[in-house]
């Protein structure tokens, strides 16, 4: 086992409280039919090409139980022939491209590709500035409270009275888990009242500014998607007026390099 799998191993242990990572056995690994979504979700890192997806996928559920951000989510009855599948809805939450990538390690049959736990293989879609008027940083405005009070909601690991008190203060002995999701919403914290840019502030990318700046227009900022977004959809979760989205399974060459937003 190399270093990086142990390291994987751990962080997962640190977060589940597991022993031992439960894989399917070679008896219950199955292939769903040759059967495409209605639509096109985005897909954890790690995914392969989606026709392949939807081939691989098991619908275990492995990947979402380890994810540290409760991310990832299984497509209800609505999802059609992906029923069970696992995706992201970064309107709900976004991935924080944690370093450790253990939805890939979890998953046990290929769906997510163990060979890309690394953030140069990473290629979950592309964000895109959806609308160009809405955005808060145009018009010199600040960050409204209810946008960071959005994300205390999303966060499944707050009690009930800390999302009410807007508590995530860190008290030493909390799991992995818990500890990066209230670091999240520290960082958050700082951007109450201040002009908005969290977008660029916030983007997990491991060097932010090479996936999105901000770009002077008509007196104000706009978001600038650059060559290394991966699509993780972490802006469009935090961005106040949704003027951000995502489109799954494409690249940044492929999307503005052909000219197509």
């Amino acid at each position: 086992m190399s270093l990086d799998d142990k390291k994987r191993r751990k962080f997962i242990k640190q977060m589940t409280g597991l022993g031992v990572l439960g894989l399917a056995s070679g008896a219950g690994i199955y292939f769903a039919p040759d059967l495409k979504a209605s639509t096109l979700r985005l897909r954890p890192p790690g995914a392969v090409e989606e026709d392949q997806f939807l081939k691989l996928c098991i619908k275990c559920g492995q990947c979402l139980q380890v994810c540290p951000y409760d991310a990832i989510e299984l497509e209800d009855i609505e999802g059609g022939a992906s029923v069970g599948m696992a995706y992201i809805d970064p309107e709900k939450r976004g991935c924080y491209l944690c370093e450790a990538f253990p939805c890939m390690l979890a998953c046990p049959s290929g769906a997510l590709n163990h060979e890309h736990d690394n953030i140069k293989y990473v290629e979950m879609g592309v964000a895109y500035l959806a609308n160009v008027d809405g955005c808060l940083a145009l018009h010199n405005k600040k960050v409204p409270d209810s946008a960071i009070d959005k994300i205390y909601n999303h966060t499944k690991v707050l009690t009930a009275s800390q999302k009410k008190n807007r508590d995530a203060n860190l008290r030493g002995d909390e799991k992995e888990k818990v500890k990066l999701q209230k670091q999240l919403l520290l960082k958050l914290d700082k951007s109450r009242g201040k002009p908005c840019t969290i977008c660029a502030d916030m983007c997990p990318y491991p060097t932010p500014s090479d996936a999105i700046g901000m770009i002077k227009k008509d007196g104000g900022l706009i978001p600038e998607i650059r060559e290394a977004c991966v699509g993780c959809g972490a802006c469009v979760e935090l961005c106040p007026t949704q003027v951000l989205k995502i489109i799954p399974a494409q690249t940044y060459a492929s999307v503005y390099k052909k000219g197509k937003k």
